[in-house]
């Protein structure tokens, strides 16, 4: 091992570590040998600082590329110029294998074993070991989620000229599994009462494992359907015993169990639902007693352009007429907010009789459709996460009406011609008998190509994330963070956990039904969402309704892609058929009519569409392959086992 000194690049407050323990606050832009790094807390702090840096967030706020990948599936769509990025993807999606990042968390774990020991005070050595032990679980864990089973080395591996002895099998699925969920409860209480949000504490160490356990518990439920689908291997790399389900569902209640005794809530401070929920993502870490970790920004040192790219084109381009509307929440996504108090799953109301799907190159229709006084009233009386997480036409951000108008309606003898914009240029420009045809937010179709990135597409814009603060679009200046683990996640992992348990005959755990406690978990994120109408009965309470739940309270969270993979779904959702609906992506375009001097003048109706050009290009595609990433063989490594289907 090389001994030269350490050169320790560390990014101005980086982790903007907040915290009322001072000493988890320090910065550094030294350079130290070994000794002086690990012989301190601000050396330790900084080598830290680098690590946390090098984390796998798939859809942060860093760069334009994550806001892609966040409009990658069913939840949105990425501008007009959606096309760009719809391309399918295959068993390279999210491929990520960094045994260099496992060496460097082993080395800076033994060397806090050992020259830190004796130099550091004991409490915060523990800490620090604590820390760089959940550094190394949460990495196996989004590798073992791509892959299934992965060697397990936990120990220095030596560089040398011959790596044969290094050459290992993979582990067991299960034994990854196993390995994070110990690591979290040998370690929990050596965090002490640290509460910063921006570092591993107990409470991230808790909700890594019950996130972990239930990804465990849920193929361990589902192991036979995963041998219909000839996910398995025999040598348990791929696929878990069903008869371990019951042990890693238990471990999930035990770790949201823990967390609440902690002190975690759900975030409850503002009286209209929908912006309590929308401010739930964008309230300081230090304030948020539903947060439990996540990555920090500032605006100063360490940028947040997210604002910058999913703000209004009506608000942004007033600093920035290359910015904004980069992400498209999309009709599938809206449909799937509940009615608030029947708890039905009803389809956005357009069109009188039968379900119509229109062709954006269509600009007339005989088609009868569903009047509206005002845009916002096809949307009445759902789930308020739907307005705290979608900006629809009639909302407002920033204290500033989302101006949200594909065109004008114009009625005729057998139904309405339409009246749009036909390029960004135009939106501004075209008037018909004086009045503006398109909203300076779109929908718009983009006949013009390049010209068309920074306006909505689908007839959505996004709330959810998007800083309220005004100014927080430029230069990267919005602070919202990053969130990591939140408590309402939890409470979600345990009601489908307890209910899973109810399925396998398990009737209670420590002491309460299962189903009832299923039951608890859910209706408590349900009653923050929309009250005690909106609370489940046990009759409701179905698989079906769980996917739902965590499909709108986790929207656009990175949640949805790596659900439907576990529950071995995903093929059966998102398959390659041009007639496949779940596959196709939606978008619902406002018109407002214009008749003057009759009834009609001023009402608004709707027109549900095909998203261009993905819809004509190729739909929504999850190849059986894909549960499973392809399995880097590595020729130096006889050992390796290929993944299933591949």
């Amino acid at each position: 091992m090389k001994k030269n000194r350490l050169s320790i690049a560390l990014l101005s407050g980086l982790l903007l570590f907040s915290s009322c323990d001072s000493w988890l606050e320090q910065e550094n832009k030294m350079s130290f040998t070994e000794k002086q790094a690990y012989t301190s807390e601000v050396g330790i702090t900084s080598i830290v600082s680098n690590l946390y840096s090098r984390m796998k967030y798939w859809q942060d706020f860093g760069t334009d590329g994550d806001t892609y990948d966040l409009t990658r599936w069913d939840e949105a769509s990425n501008n007009s110029q959606y096309w760009a990025f719809a391309g399918n993807v295959g068993t390279d999606y999210r491929n990520y294998y960094d045994y260099g990042f496992i060496r460097e968390l082993n080395l800076h774990i033994r060397n806090l074993n050992t020259v830190s020991a004796g130099s550091i005070a004991a409490d915060k050595l523990k800490y620090f070991q604590a820390e760089a032990r959940y550094l190394r679980a949460y990495t196996y864990f989004k590798m073992v989620i791509q892959y299934g089973g992965v060697p397990l080395v936990t120990e220095v591996t030596e560089y040398m000229d011959d790596p044969t002895p290094l050459a290992v099998s993979r582990n067991k699925e299960s034994e990854i599994y196993d390995f994070i969920i110990s690591e979290m409860d040998a370690v929990k209480e050596d965090f002490g009462t640290a509460r910063v949000k921006t570092r591993a504490t107990k409470g991230a160490a808790m909700a890594l494992k019950c996130r972990a356990a239930l990804y465990a518990g849920t193929l361990a439920y589902n192991y036979d359907k995963s041998a219909t689908k000839t996910l398995n291997l025999s040598s348990g790399a791929t696929g878990i015993e069903k008869n371990k389900a019951e042990g890693y569902l238990k471990a999930c209640l035990d770790a949201c169990a823990e967390l609440e005794a902690m002190g975690y809530q759900l975030y409850q401070k503002q009286a209209d639902l929908a912006t309590n929920y929308a401010e739930a993502f964008i309230a300081k870490h230090a304030e948020n007693p539903e947060l439990i970790l996540c990555k920090a920004y500032d605006g100063v040192n360490v940028k947040n352009n997210f604002t910058t790219r999913a703000l209004t084109r009506k608000l942004i381009r007033v600093s920035n007429n290359k910015a904004g509307c980069e992400v498209n929440p999309v009709l599938n996504l809206v449909n799937d907010y509940e009615m608030l108090n029947t708890h039905e799953a009803k389809e956005i109301d357009a069109y009188v009789g039968d379900e119509v799907i229109e062709d954006m190159d269509v600009y007339t229709s005989t088609y009868q459709y569903n009047l509206y006084n005002k845009p916002e009233d096809i949307f009445a009386g759902r789930d308020p996460r739907l307005a705290g997480t979608v900006l629809y036409p009639g909302s407002s951000f920033r204290g500033v009406p989302v101006d949200l108008q594909a065109g004008l309606a114009i009625p005729t003898a057998d139904g309405y011609k339409f009246e749009v914009a036909r390029t960004i240029l135009e939106v501004d420009n075209r008037m018909y008998e004086g009045q503006k045809v398109t909203g300076e937010d779109g929908p718009l179709r983009g006949d013009d190509g390049s010209s068309n990135w920074y306006i909505s597409h689908s007839g959505f814009l996004l709330r959810k994330f998007v800083d309220t603060a005004t100014g927080s679009e430029m230069n990267g200046n919005s602070s919202v963070p990053y969130i990591v683990f939140r408590f309402g996640e939890a409470l979600l992992n345990a009601a489908e956990a307890a209910f899973y348990l109810n399925e396998l005959g398990v009737a209670s755990y420590n002491g309460r039904p299962t189903k009832t406690l299923a039951l608890d978990y859910i209706n408590r994120v349900r009653q923050r969402a929309g009250g005690d109408v909106f609370k489940l009965t046990e009759n409701e309470l179905t698989f079906d309704r769980i996917v739902n739940e965590r499909r709108v309270e986790l929207a656009l969270e990175d949640h949805r892609y790596e659900d439907l993979k576990r529950w071995r779904i995903a093929d059966e959702v998102w398959y390659n058929d041009q007639a496949n609906k779940n596959a196709t992506i939606y978008v619902l375009w406002p018109y407002k009519i214009y008749a003057p001097g009759t009834p009609e003048d001023g009402k608004w109706i709707y027109r549900k569409m095909k998203a261009h050009n993905r819809a004509n290009n190729a739909i929504l595609y999850f190849d059986k392959k894909m549960y499973y990433n392809g399995y880097p063989m590595n020729e130096g490594n006889p050992n390796i086992e290929k993944n299933p289907n591949h």
